[in-house]
């Protein structure tokens, strides 16, 4: 029964982009107001609702629809890297050498890229999240222009929350804009975490072997 409340609410905060409060809630699924309180604390709790208050009230919203896409620019670049330090300093907290090539990639996809390339996750005023792509024309052993997504990081606060799924599908559509079939992402064998995210978005491992060398 818990479970079913707690999926019709978010079906019904789904429904609207301006959210509800705790009582148009309660009309709907013909509940009292304090048991929908409740849930929507769980919810809240579990990262799957936000809200914002105006005066005394509560404004209830799904947090899919909280989150909000936008094109990234170089006035954004102080809160990306931030964010990026956040993302890899909880990762291992002595890979300075990461976190700077992290940086320059930022740093110059964001001066000379297409710019629909570069996204941003915004919630309430504040960057939680980025995805950095870019279109190549050529890539070897792959004859036609090719998607590559080559940094994603989200807040460790707002994970969760479908916020880098609603960035993943939006560079998608970018790519798509742009006639772009296939997309490529690098990702390492032991970060299963990742690999269940590229998964969740359609992405498949391929039968190619990627060769390197130290120079």
């Amino acid at each position: 029964m818990e479970e079913i409340i707690q999926s019709n609410i978010l079906k019904i905060l789904r429904s609207t982009s301006s959210g509800l409060q705790t009582e148009e809630v309660s009309e709907r699924l013909n509940l009292t107001r304090h048991t929908v309180a409740k849930y929507l604390e769980v919810l809240r709790a579990g990262g799957k609702v936000h809200y914002n208050k105006i005066g005394r009230t509560r404004v209830w919203t799904d947090v899919s629809v909280a989150v909000a896409i936008r094109v990234l620019g170089v006035g954004d670049l102080e809160d990306i890297l931030h964010l990026q330090e956040k993302i890899v300093g909880e990762q291992s907290s002595e890979n300075p050498e990461k976190l700077a090539l992290l940086k320059d990639t930022t740093v110059y996809h964001l001066k000379n890229g297409d710019p629909s390339m570069n996204l941003g996750a915004q919630m309430d005023g504040k960057l939680v999240g980025f995805v950095i792509g870019e279109v190549r024309r050529w890539e070897f052993g792959w004859p036609e222009m090719t998607g590559c997504i080559l940094a994603l990081g989200v807040h460790p606060e707002y994970r969760g929350m479908g916020t880098g799924h609603k960035l993943g599908f939006a560079l998608l559509e970018h790519f798509r804009g742009k006639n772009v079939k296939k997309i490529q992402a690098l990702v390492e064998w032991h970060d299963g975490e990742l690999i269940s995210y590229f998964k969740s978005l359609g992405f498949d491992s391929l039968p190619m072997l990627l060769l390197q060398r130290e120079i």
